[in-house]
């Protein structure tokens, strides 16, 4: 649980961005940055960072994970446990504020080594996108939050210097794989399910035994006609069935379900098998091919889009090494994470 509210934790959306001219240059602070004051928090490096900006930072990550999660534990959702080590939903938002706040403020003070800076009509979008927020938000947020659209463009300002940053350090780094490294073949399966059926009001039925009897002996009939035409997918639709095409290699299994990868691997190219047991029903799978040049091209862009942000992730990492960041806890303990900052209908809904 806690990899999931992670993902939904990180507010720093690094969106694409172009970076003009090359080599690493000068660049001048944002204008919204220059004159930043406040309740210091903490410090990375020389570099204070206030309190103003987490409690923003955390009302912001607190509606959305209300949003998120209020329909699975109610009212006392910041009480509830995140982990197995006991930590609370409560505790693991403010640590995802710190690391935010870690991550961005690291990337701008490297802004500089990268050239990095934004244009005026970039700082024009971010004063439009300042106002947008303000007016979009419900006065109670805001209010949580400390917003005001001076200190929203200020926060946006640094979003968007940090994701440029990111930007030019991805677009810097070339990581060499080769095409044999993110070479894949074809599979593919046909399942034929043992898991029921849903009405369209949501309301489940499980097979019967005759049922289930009857899907196992179409599968296996299945199977047999697939061998004789050696093309699974000209098999006939008597049966009923689902196909699905899947890349695999002997890396990945390209989210089948590894026991039909593996039995993928064990056959010839063009091989059909016998009908293969799972806790999801009965697969039938053929081996299509060793090398599918376009999947195997996705993965190659696949595999250096990943390699470029565990770069990326290392040079974080190693910056975070250099000038850890020191929490006044003091301080902290002032932002409390207890009560909804959104308004919930009596339905669960919110307003």
């Amino acid at each position: 649980m806690r990899k999931n509210l992670k993902k939904l934790g990180i507010l720093v959306v690094l969106a694409a961005v172009t970076v003009i001219g090359c080599g690493k240059r000068e660049a001048s602070v944002p204008r919204a940055l220059e004159q930043e004051t406040g309740t210091a928090l903490a410090t990375l490096g020389d570099e204070p960072i206030y309190l103003e900006e987490a409690l923003f930072y955390t009302r912001m990550l607190q509606e959305q994970w209300e949003y998120a999660y209020y329909e699975s534990f109610g009212e006392t959702l910041w009480q509830q446990e995140a982990d197995d080590s006991g930590q609370t939903l409560a505790e693991l938002l403010k640590s995802s504020v710190l690391d935010t706040l870690t991550e961005l403020h690291l990337l701008c003070a490297h802004a500089s080594e990268y050239g990095v800076t934004l244009t005026d009509e970039e700082q024009e979008q971010i004063a439009f996108r300042a106002q947008n927020f303000m007016e979009n938000n419900t006065e109670a947020v805001l209010k949580a939050a400390g917003a005001d659209r001076e200190s929203v463009e200020r926060y946006l300002t640094r979003n968007e210097l940090a994701g440029k940053v990111a930007e030019a350090i991805r677009a810097e780094y070339e990581p060499e794989i080769s095409e044999e490294e993110a070479r894949v073949g074809r599979l593919t399966y046909a399942l034929f399910s043992n898991t029921g059926l849903y009405d369209l009001e949501g309301n489940y039925t499980p097979f019967t035994e005759e049922e289930l009897q009857k899907i196992q002996k179409d599968a296996e009939n299945f199977a047999a006609l697939a061998a004789e035409l050696g093309d699974i997918s000209a098999a006939g639709e008597q049966y009923p069935h689902t196909v699905i095409d899947v890349y695999f290699n002997e890396e990945t299994d390209g989210g089948a379900h590894p026991d039909v990868a593996q039995k993928a691997r064990e056959l010839p190219v063009g091989g059909v098998s016998e009908v293969v047991t799972t806790e999801e029903g009965w697969y039938v799978i053929q081996h299509v091919s060793d090398l599918d040049e376009d999947a195997t091209a996705d993965r190659l862009e696949e595999l250096k889009e990943s390699a470029k942000q565990e770069h990326l992730k290392s040079l974080e990492d190693a910056w975070a090494e250099e000038t850890p960041l020191q929490v006044d806890e003091k301080v902290w303990d002032t932002v409390q994470v207890d009560g909804l900052v959104t308004e919930i209908g009596g339905d669960g809904t919110h307003s």
